[in-house]
């Protein structure tokens, strides 16, 4: 849609959101401004990040390790969040924010691509409420402070919808350049990218044939675009046995479910409330229940194909085997659009007004709790960031411990999260850190990689989280039990460690 048929589109409709007054905002005010609102929200995020008290979870701690060590894939995850890592701490250092910073900076990226996303399918005023949401529900209000797989997904998510869009709306082969280049990088963020695939079937079926033949040509050119892309990780995963393969079909874990268990589809679905908002999720449902009432315009269907059905398939899984609150995220990017732009053409702009206040403010809290400017007491069950504690004490524990651990003993952790957060809290170590591991095979990329062998294994430290660890320690002559830890990780947790002197590896 052009900046004309904008601007006429935005006076047609500006009536609901001035007491009945014409708002003359020309589109290209509201892009600008909802540009530079990400851009303010990603700089009070860096600033909450400079600032945070708090330890990188298990998890970042695991994907800094691999951005030491670039690779076109790792056991769990394909290799863009290890890409970013390596980007952002090569500019701003190895400290926690140096290796967040990706977080906040992406996701304003995606507010601005959903700006434009809102302003080709509606108006310039829907992209700028719908970006400005997006960077706050509370999905993304944690998400913009934590590095994770699904920063740059929700971003490639959102590049490929708008590309679609357009290809959908009028074919062109750079539109195709985009989708395939989108669809790509966003599968080697994070597999769920596969997703998209289910948006566009969806599309296909309801798209007359004449214009699927016109596009057709197109279509084929971001296929094999992002099938050049995507083949280095399908070649590191063959050279690897399909590591990462294995582990997502672990996690999805279909095949122990017994059938469809009602209360944990139930609870999942329940969790949305609490990743999208309450009331947008509520006007998403109302907008599904109205659907014969008021039919959908055809840019609603489009994000109806791509909100929808992921989100159905993620309540079926969940009642299937098991799934994460957040699997279901990238339904939210056309979902936001959606409510907003289904509201803006009914004339009811208010739900939009009130989830937005809402948001901010607990976006406001919520920022400067992470960066330490709140002091306030949570209740054991309310501590959402205990997983954020207590490793750069342990660190410092593993340290002044191995001075007086055998001459030239190696560390050793028996699980991935305790390796993870000793590689980045001892990055500056003098003594090699390995991982512990018991029978059978690998299970993460530490066992792959930094497993114990018979040189780093004559003399051991190791830091256990569990005791009687008899699969590892019946692996070295002797063993002896010296101490047991308990760290605090804050409102009244703490995590215990046994600590081992082992010598003699016998090999596995």
């Amino acid at each position: 849609m052009t900046d004309d048929s904008s601007m006429s589109t935005d006076r047609g409709a500006a009536a609901a959101y001035k007491s009945g007054e014409p708002l003359e905002i020309p589109p290209r005010t509201w892009l600008v401004w909802a540009i530079s609102i990400n851009l303010f929200i990603a700089f009070t995020r860096i600033l909450a990040l400079r600032n945070s008290p708090l330890d990188l979870l298990p998890d970042e701690a695991q994907y800094w390790s691999w951005s030491r060590h670039l690779a076109f894939g790792y056991f769990s995850k394909p290799p863009v969040i290890a890409w970013l890592i390596a980007a952002t701490t090569a500019l701003a250092g190895n400290d926690e924010w140096g290796v967040r910073l990706g977080a906040p900076l992406v996701h304003a990226a995606t507010g601005i691509v959903i700006a434009f996303i809102g302003r080709a399918m509606f108006n310039a005023r829907v992209g700028f409420f719908s970006a400005l949401l997006y960077a706050t529900i509370p999905g993304v209000i944690f998400s913009g402070l934590i590095i994770s797989t699904d920063v740059p997904l929700l971003f490639f998510w959102a590049l490929a919808l708008l590309a679609i869009w357009e290809m959908w709306s009028a074919p062109d082969w750079r539109w195709a350049v985009i989708l395939g280049v989108a669809f790509g990088l966003g599968f080697l963020a994070k597999y769920a990218m596969g997703y998209f695939l289910l948006g566009a079937l969806v599309l296909a079926a309801q798209t007359p044939r004449a214009r699927l033949k016109a596009a057709a040509r197109y279509l084929i050119l971001a296929v094999l675009i992002a099938a050049a892309i995507i083949a280095p990780n399908l070649i590191w995963n063959s050279v690897h046995g399909w590591a990462t393969v294995g582990h997502t079909a672990a996690n999805a874990n279909w095949g122990e479910g017994g059938g469809l268990h009602l209360r944990e589809a139930a609870a999942f679905a329940g969790a949305q409330f609490g990743v999208f908002g309450p009331i947008l999720l509520v006007a998403l449902i109302v907008r599904l229940i109205l659907w014969r009432r008021d039919p959908p315009r055809a840019a609603e269907r489009f994000l109806l194909a791509f909100a929808v059905p992921v989100l159905l398939m993620m309540i079926v899984q969940s009642g299937i085997s098991r799934a994460h609150a957040n699997w279901a995220a990238v339904s939210y990017i056309a979902a936001t659009v959606l409510v907003v732009g289904w509201l803006d053409r009914i004339r009811q702009p208010w739900p939009v007004r009130i989830s937005l206040v809402l948001q901010l403010a607990v976006f406001v809290g919520f920022t400067m709790y992470f960066a330490g400017s709140i002091d306030v007491k949570l209740s054991k069950n309310l501590d959402m960031f205990h997983q954020m504690r207590g490793w750069h004490s342990l660190a410092q524990l593993v340290r002044h411990r191995v001075d007086t651990a055998p001459a030239g003993s190696s560390v050793a952790a028996d699980d991935r999260e305790v390796m993870a957060e000793l590689d980045y809290y001892l990055r500056n170590r003098f003594f090699p850190l390995v991982i512990a591991t018991g029978n059978g095979p690998p299970g993460n990329q530490y066992e792959l990689e930094n497993a114990i062998t018979a040189a780093n294994g004559q003399n051991v430290l190791l830091i256990a989280r569990y005791a009687d660890r008899h699969d590892i320690l019946d692996k070295f002559a002797e063993h002896k039990l010296t101490e047991e830890w308990n760290v605090g990780a804050g409102q009244g947790r703490r995590r215990g460690y046994f600590i081992y002197e082992l010598s003699g590896f016998k090999g596995n």
